[in-house]
């Protein structure tokens, strides 16, 4: 069944997450956020959640014609929560709406 078309929604997609963990007997893991994808933009303004806590929630959104989202679904045989641990992040992103001034010629040329 193809959820991710008009007339559905966002919410439509959790849920339907939920059964098929359900059905496997793993949980969804709370924090994932599938996006919607934009031109030069990988986190649009429309979002599935993969579970819904008392933390966080998502706003009910219909889809339209020619959404494009990344979709995440990460799943745990335990209880579906994250652990905290001291290892840094090392991915970054480009704020759209700043200018850079790079020194490397190739850096600019990869930015253009």
């Amino acid at each position: 069944m193809r959820l991710i078309k008009p007339g559905h929604t966002n919410n439509d997609v959790t849920a339907l997450i939920a059964k098929v963990c359900e059905a496997y007997s793993v949980t969804p893991v709370e924090g994932v956020l599938s996006h919607e994808l934009k031109k030069h933009l990988i986190d649009g303004n429309k979002v599935i959640i993969n579970k819904e806590s008392f933390d966080q929630k998502v706003e009910d959104q219909e889809f339209s014609i020619h959404d494009v989202f990344s979709f995440e679904v990460v799943v745990s045989s335990g209880e579906g929560k994250l652990k905290e641990l001291g290892v840094r992040c090392t991915i970054f992103k480009r704020a759209m709406d700043q200018v850079y001034n790079l020194k490397v010629k190739q850096s600019r040329q990869f930015y253009n």
